[in-house]
This record gives C-alpha cells, sequence and structure tokens, in this order.
C-alpha cells in the first residue's frame, strides 16, 4: 500500500499593496523573501511543492529557474488567495491524482520565517490524524502551515465568495498541536523592519 503523499501549495499572486511594492522580491538575509519561503519548504519532509503566480511575472520566474518545484503560471491572479489556492488544487489533482489518504499544506509566500522544523510537526501530526485538519497553534494563536487532508480539497469551490480557508476549519473540527515557532510575514515596510530586526535578516 502506497504512503500518503504530502503536497504543499505556495499562493504568489497577491498585490502587496500595504508594502507598496512587490514583497516577494524583496531582501531577507542572503535572499529574498520568496527564495527563502521556497527553501524552507525544500527543506522540510514535504513530497512535492507547487507554486502559483501570474504569467508576466518573469522576475519570479527567473527566481526560481533552476528550483525543483512546480511552477503552475496564470495569466490572471485570481481575485483572493482562495482562488489562488483552487488553481494549485486543480493542477495538483490533474498532475498527480491525489487520494483521500494524500495530504495537501498552504501557507503564504510572504513568510520568510517559516520554519522547516514546524512543517515537519505538521506533517508527523497529519500522518497521525490523517482524517483532520491539523493546525499549528503557539500561545494561543493558529498559524501555518496548515495540512488538510485531500477529501477535503473538493470543498474549497464550494467556500462562500466573502470567506477565507480557514472556512474549512470552521465547519471541520481541527486537531490543533502546539509548535515552537510559528511563521511570520510583514505587510508594511515598518512591519518588514521589525521583522527583520527580531530575526537578525
Amino acid at each position: 500500500m502506497r504512503r500518503p503523499r504530502s503536497f504543499a501549495i505556495i499562493p504568489a499572486c497577491g498585490q502587496s499593496r500595504r508594502m507598496g511594492t512587490d514583497k516577494l522580491t524583496l531582501r531577507w538575509r542572503d535572499s529574498t523573501i520568496l527564495q527563502t519561503v521556497v527553501r524552507t519548504w525544500l527543506a522540510s519532509e514535504i513530497d512535492h511543492v507547487c507554486i502559483v503566480f501570474t504569467r508576466a511575472r518573469y522576475d519570479l520566474q527567473e527566481m526560481l529557474a533552476d528550483v525543483n518545484i512546480d511552477k503552475v503560471l496564470v495569466p490572471i491572479a485570481p481575485a483572493d488567495m482562495k482562488g489562488t489556492i483552487q488553481v494549485g488544487l486543480d493542477f495538483l489533482q490533474a498532475n498527480y491524482r491525489p487520494t483521500r489518504s494524500d495530504r495537501w499544506l498552504v501557507a503564504p509566500a510572504d513568510m520568510p520565517t517559516l520554519s522547516a522544523t514546524t512543517i515537519n510537526q505538521v506533517l508527523h501530526a497529519a500522518a497521525e490524524y490523517p482524517q483532520s485538519i491539523v493546525l499549528p497553534v503557539r500561545q494561543g494563536k493558529h498559524g501555518h502551515p496548515v495540512a488538510i487532508p485531500w477529501k477535503l480539497a473538493a470543498e474549497v469551490a464550494g467556500i462562500p465568495e466573502d470567506e477565507g480557508l480557514n472556512f474549512l476549519w470552521q465547519h471541520h473540527k481541527p486537531q490543533e498541536i502546539s509548535v515552537e515557532e510559528l511563521g511570520q510575514d510583514a505587510n508594511t515596510p515598518d512591519e518588514l523592519i521589525k521583522l527583520r530586526k527580531s530575526h537578525n535578516a
């Protein structure tokens, strides 16, 4: 019997409006925010990594040219992150034919402090609770990545327009697990400065 597979979806179609410039290409240590996030996923125990961004983002295509992940290019950015994730789910369904025992994980593309250790903790918990959504928690706060059984992928298309992906764990009781670190993002220049200082980046 084949062991369950895990698929990461990185939604990278955001507009970075509050930052005033594209967050994904901003510096983080010796790299960029996006490259840091992708390297973190590849350093984890995830089986497959899929990133979704618009076809016009030639800079991202060049940045990730030598990275062995699935790059899904869309002609127009979906209306929201939920729509971007749906594109990733459709790609995975068409190319990998996941089964009900497989799982998909999601974390934003602009989260440079995402930890491979935390990803692995979530993966291990997902293996222990294969029928449940796994939600990492630290000091009472939910975070990323979230692991979701593939059987719930079909429900994403039915999430109400004014609701986000968290609609799933509001309607399917998640398994919460305590982790030592949750990834953080920054939405404004001041927030990014503080995040860089707190992580020596």
